[in-house]
């Protein structure tokens, strides 16, 4: 049997320099110990001279701020709102789009930039409507329609009162009160997240540019209709995607005067095609 070779780990000698060895070596490579120290020296001094002037200089106070905003009325961020002879590289971005994004509940992103030497950009990305929820509330016996602008995500952007806005569609059935309602909330009722959601899908399908959407009744989901001018549509809540293709079909193949009342019930298997007396 052959033997196993035992293997000897070999110790590492440590070689130390002798004070003259040391001081040779020193002697020996002087210059480019000075070359070397006196680089370190000036990085770093222009460092220190770099940090100071843009962090102490006037140059870059903030003079100027710039709302990038697509709606009419902008939104207004005056200098007066950071502090006097803010540094630019100080301001904290984050925090002024924050304070932007509280202050006006109908932003639903702000971004802020620096433009060098001295001026902010505050771009801002608004809650865009896509309906208008109607509510009834009574009033000394009597009984008005309230209408409130509501985007994709259910926040209440805004009370109009009494005035129905043209472009959009009405939402009846949200189970909401015009007590209740607070603009600038978030508002998540299953009846109205499930009409936004119809919405959302009718326009994915490209179903609200060729017809005028004009009213969704979602009182009662199993029964949700809804109204292209005058031609209710009684469309459950069921296999939606499929419902809005067919329905795509059937009015390509008709030719349907939408007002004068007529009413397709698609609940059921068959389709059903008549006019209301």
């Amino acid at each position: 049997m052959a033997r196993a070779r035992k293997t000897k780990k070999r110790k590492r000698k440590v070689h130390w320099l002798s004070a003259k060895q040391v001081q040779e070596s020193v002697q020996k490579n002087w210059g480019k110990i000075i070359c070397t120290l006196a680089v370190l020296g000036i990085i770093i001094f222009m460092g220190i001279s770099l940090n100071s002037f843009l962090f102490a200089s006037e140059y870059f106070n903030v003079s100027e701020i710039e709302v990038v905003d697509k709606d009419p009325d902008k939104i207004d961020y005056p200098l007066a709102r950071i502090d006097d002879d803010a540094n630019i590289f100080r301001i904290d971005l984050e925090q002024v789009a924050s304070s932007v994004e509280r202050e006006y509940y109908d932003i639903q992103k702000a971004i802020v930039k620096r433009v060098l030497p001295n001026k902010l950009v505050i771009e801002v990305l608004r809650r865009r409507p896509i309906a208008q929820i109607k509510v009834v509330e009574n009033r000394q016996s009597d009984n008005f329609e309230h209408f409130f602008l509501v985007n994709r995500e259910a926040y209440i952007l805004s009370d109009k009162g009494t005035r129905k806005q043209r472009k959009l569609p009405v939402i009846i059935g949200a189970e909401l009160s015009a007590k209740e309602i607070e603009v600038g909330r978030n508002y998540p009722k299953p009846n109205l997240v499930y009409a936004l959601d119809f919405l959302e899908e009718l326009d994915n399908r490209g179903f609200l540019e060729q017809y005028n959407v004009n009213l969704i009744d979602i009182t009662q989901p199993r029964s949700m209709s809804f109204f292209i001018d005058n031609l209710e549509v009684k469309i459950g809540n069921r296999n939606l995607k499929q419902k809005i293709e067919n329905l795509s079909g059937v009015l390509a193949s008709k030719d349907i005067n939408y007002s004068k009342g007529y009413y397709i019930d698609m609940r059921f298997k068959d389709i059903v095609f008549g006019r209301n007396e």
